[in-house]
Parts: structure tokens; sequence; C-alpha cells
């Protein structure tokens, strides 16, 4: 064989070797890769504790499900606890928290509720849980708070925790509740409610919670419920009971009052006795109980009449009630001269006071004028008897408060003894029922409060329930 050749075959050969070798080496490391790949490497998951993938965070944002916690808006705490003591030892809490994000649910909400004494001593703490749906102001609610031993709840502070989970889930809210106002408030109050599912699947883990408004906007009651599931188009009824009246620290008025109260000071005010004078003295006490009873939006006046009306009058509208208070106390009798009773004066003084830039001009009109006897003056120029001076007195007191009361002032008419002219005090009044008859002084004390509670209507409890579904959600 030529030894050119030979050598050129032998290096072919050997270049063969090398190339089926390299294939084989390579071959083998692609399988020990795909080995090694399939036992060791992970996919990227929102929950793995690792940033990866497209996430913007840990387990976050991207394509997961998860919105990291500093791409939202934290949730706002809308004012403190509210503590409630349902039975003795036993009390609730309430809070309002808003979830500003419009896009995102904060399915996992830890929170602590500490409650102290007057003495700022720590005596009930609660840790626990909650959620918060997108773009709603929802109540938390705890309940079944025992409070061992002689303390006494004073405040509470509401802390949300740090690790708050957000995700955009998409919780089927298509609910509608009404309900009912505040039933039996005077014994055992309770409020009925109907929920229904307007959605097109079943909704499950709903939480209710309710509260009960006072006129001032104040939570005075709070309680909870829970309806395991509705299903499309069903709807539930619940209810939420109380075991005891609410307490209201006052009472608030739809629409705040000027009222002016007319005292009769004349003789017969003492004609029981005069050290004190009766009844002139019992009178003035029922007035003040009255004066007692109004609202920090109120503002009253005083006129005492006998033979005319004081000038100037006793007091002018004020929104000082211990100042009124002062002034119907001082209302005295002249003893030196006979008084007689200008019905007319009194009402007109008291007229001009309720125009006057001392009166608000979005406040109730009234009068309260209380005597206890004949309206006997002005008298007539051309009258001749007393029959005359009575019936001219009257018509003028008449006409007056025909007037008056066509300008929006609405008029009471107390009739004190039995020396009264009812149909008289009938036709100075609004109306028959604005008329009251007192036999005697000790009497007063309940008409005034009746005149009160006329006068005053009060503004219902507002109630509101605000609701979360947990549905399937888990931290």
């Amino acid at each position: 064989m030529n030894p050119e050749l030979y050598e050129m075959e032998s290096a072919w050969a050997s270049r063969r070797k090398t190339t089926v070798l390299a294939s084989v080496v390579l071959v083998l490391s692609a399988i020990s890769f795909l080995i090694f790949w399939s036992f060791w490497h992970k996919a990227p998951t929102c929950d793995d504790g690792i940033q990866n993938g497209d996430e913007t965070g840990i387990d976050c944002g991207g394509s997961c499900p998860f919105v990291c916690s500093d791409s939202v808006i934290a949730p706002i705490v809308r004012w403190d606890p509210r503590l409630f003591e349902v039975t003795p030892g036993l009390w609730s809490a309430l809070v309002y928290v808003e979830n500003p994000n419009t896009k995102a649910d904060a399915v996992y909400v830890p929170y602590t509720l500490s409650i102290y004494d007057n003495n700022n001593k720590l005596i009930e703490e609660r840790k626990s849980a909650t959620i918060l749906p997108k773009g709603k102001t929802v109540g938390i609610f705890e309940g079944s708070i025992e409070i061992k031993g002689n303390s006494t709840p004073s405040r509470a502070v509401f802390e949300l925790g740090k690790d708050i989970f957000w995700k955009n889930y998409e919780i089927k809210d298509d609910l509608t509740i009404t309900h009912s106002s505040l039933l039996r408030a005077d014994t055992s109050p309770r409020v009925e409610a109907n929920v229904k599912n307007n959605g097109v699947e079943e909704v499950k883990n709903i939480e209710v919670i309710v509260a009960v408004f006072d006129g001032s906007d104040n939570v005075i009651a709070s309680s909870r419920t829970f309806i395991e599931s509705l299903k499309k188009d069903e709807n539930t009824n619940i209810f939420f009971t109380w075991p005891k009246p609410f307490k209201l620290s006052s009472k608030f008025c739809e629409k705040p009052s000027d009222v002016m109260l007319l005292i009769d000071r004349s003789g017969s005010m003492s004609s029981i006795s005069n050290n004190p004078p009766e009844p002139l003295s019992t009178a003035k006490n029922a007035a003040m109980s009255f004066i007692d009873q109004l609202g920090p939006k109120d503002k009253v006046g005083v006129v005492s009449f006998a033979t005319n009306a004081k000038d100037p009058i006793d007091l002018n509208l004020t929104s000082d009630l211990a100042l009124a208070k002062q002034s119907v106390g001082s209302i005295t009798i002249e003893p030196s001269s006979t008084q007689y009773t200008n019905t007319y004066d009194a009402l007109h003084f008291a007229w001009q006071e309720l125009v006057s830039v001392r009166a608000d001009n979005k406040s109730s009109k009234i009068i309260i004028l209380l005597t206890d006897g004949v309206a006997n003056n002005p008298r007539d120029p051309q009258g001749k008897t007393e029959a005359d001076d009575i019936k001219y007195a009257e018509n003028t007191a008449i006409q007056e408060a025909h007037n008056l009361k066509k300008d929006g002032v609405f008029v009471y008419t107390i009739g004190l003894g039995n020396k009264i002219n009812d149909s008289f005090l009938k036709s100075v009044a609004s109306n028959n029922e604005s008329y009251f008859f007192a036999p005697t002084a000790s009497d007063l004390k309940a008409i005034y409060q009746n005149i009160s509670s006329d006068i005053c209507e009060e503004v219902p409890a507002r109630i509101e329930i605000t609701y979360k579904i947990f549905g399937d959600l888990v931290k």
C-alpha cells in the first residue's frame, strides 16, 4: 500500500473516532442536563418566597394575583373604637375602616383591639384578622368582650397589623340590604333587615354589621350576624336585638327653636300664699325645668307681664340657658298696686323679639303663654263695665295672636287654675291641642314636658349596615 495513502486513511479514521466520541459525550451531557433540570429546576411561582419571573416584588405584582404592598394605599381607620355595654360586665366594640384602593382587596388584615380603664391600665386585648373590600368603608366588630372584676372600660385603641395581604380578587358583590327603623326602642331595641343576592353565583360567608347612630351622628349601639350562603336570587331575613334601651346623652331635634316664655306675674299669682308667692314659685320652677330640656342650638327669651309687659323685657333671646333660668327665677309680683292681666302686651313684645336680629331665620318660632286669669288689660276706651274691658282685652290679644301666627309663630297657651277663660286661651293658641289646662301649679311641670316633646321633633336614629363577603378567601 502506498505509504501516503495509508497515512491519509489513518488520519481520517482518527477524525471519525473523535467525532463519534464527541457526539456521544454531547448526547450524554444533554441527557445528564435534562435529568438534572427535571430534578432540580422549579418554574417561578407566586408562593416560592423569592422574586422571579415577572414579579415586581416577592410573590407579588406582574402576573401574580397578589398585589405588592408598596403599590397600594394603606387602610384608613375612620374613628376611634366605640365601646358598648351590652349587659353588666359584657361589652362590644365597633370601628370603621376604609380601603381606599379601587382595584385591590385586603384579603388578610390583622389587627389588635386594646381596651383601657380610667387609670389607663390595659384590661382586655383582642387580636384577630378580617378583610377589607376594595373601595369601601366597613365596620369591624368585636363582641362578647368580658371585663372582669371592678374595671370599667374608658377607651379603646385599634391598630392594624403590617402584614396585610392584598389581592386582585374579584369578590362577588351584588347584594342589596333593606332594613327597618329602630323598633321597640324603649324596651328591647330591634332592627330587622333583608339581604338579597342579585348576582349569578352563590355567595358564601357574609358578615353583616349594624350601627345605630343618634341625632348628632354618634354611634350608640352595634351588633353583628353571619349568613352562611345565599344562592342566586335568594334572599333572607336577619335581625339584630339588644337587651336594654340605648342611653342618649341628650335629645337632638330636627330643627332648633327660638322660644319666648310668657309668664303671668299679676297679683293672683300669689293668691295661694305670699311667701313664697304661690302659684308663681311653682310656675317658675316648672318653666326652668322646661329650659333644661332645650338643646344647644335653641334660644330662649322671657317676658313677664301683669298690667303691662315688662319693658324692656326680662330676657332677650339667648342660648345661655343658665342665664334664662336665672331670669325666670327673678320674676316677682309688684306689691304696691293692683295688677291686671295684659295678654296682648306679652304677645306683642314676644313677637317683636322673635323677628329681631337675635332670632335665627332657620329656627322654629315658639311662644308659650302661662296665665292664671282672664285678660282685662288694655281697657276699652269706650267701655263702661268690667265685662267691656275683658272683651276688649281678649279681642285685642286674639287679633295680635292671629297676626303673629300668620307670620309663622306657633303659640302654646297654659291656663292655670279655675279663673281662666278656656275659649279665649284656645283662640290665642295655634290649635286646640296646643292649649293646656293646669288645675294646679303642680301640673305645670308635666305640661311643659309635653310642650318640650312637641316642639322637638327628635331626629330618628340612623341605621347603617355594612357587610363583608369572605367567600372562600384564605391567607
